[in-house]
């Protein structure tokens, strides 16, 4: 059976933006802080209210800027579990006379990815922590909002537009 669910983000405002590292992008970009709200949905139905919720998305790639790119690794770890498991599985089961070519193919080829699993696991680059690398990143000091492009009211260390809203964060 088919089940289409999801989230439906109901009036996005955006509130607030800062200087931030997108993991995804890898390198320093602008991030929105975007105000909605969440209300869960089953076959486009709304049904059970989440309230407001803030998220922040990077303006350059649109995605979650502290989340990085490529296979979680509790995901890869999963993977190479189900392969040694199917791996083990493969070998015990006897070969049968009409389907011996896809039995040898499959006796082979499931330790070999399972490796090669095991191989990507190993290489995942261990760089700076995202503490480092935000601690590299110079605060925004814009007078002028970078979405309407009216001045910016300075009051303390933030400023705020007074035409759409939004903060400096």
């Amino acid at each position: 059976m088919l089940l289409v669910y999801g989230i439906y983000n109901f009036r996005p405002k955006r509130t607030a933006f800062r200087n931030d590292y997108c993991l995804f992008c890898g390198r320093a970009r602008r991030s929105e802080q975007i105000r909605s709200f969440d209300v869960c949905h089953l076959f486009w139905i709304p049904l059970l209210p989440l309230g407001f919720r803030r998220r922040w998305r990077c303006t350059a790639c649109g995605r979650l800027p502290h989340v990085p790119r490529g296979t979680r690794p509790a995901v890869a770890w999963a993977f190479l579990a189900v392969l040694v498991i199917l791996g083990v599985a493969v070998w015990m089961i006897p070969l049968t006379a009409h389907d011996w070519i896809f039995e040898w193919v499959m006796r082979v080829a499931v330790p070999v990815f399972a490796i090669f699993t095991l191989v990507h696991i190993s290489r995942v680059p261990q760089g700076p922590s995202l503490k480092e690398k935000l601690a590299a990143v110079a605060p925004a000091s814009d007078t002028v909002c970078p979405f309407c492009g009216t001045a910016l009211l300075l009051l303390s260390s933030q400023g705020s537009c007074p035409r759409c809203g939004v903060v400096r964060a």
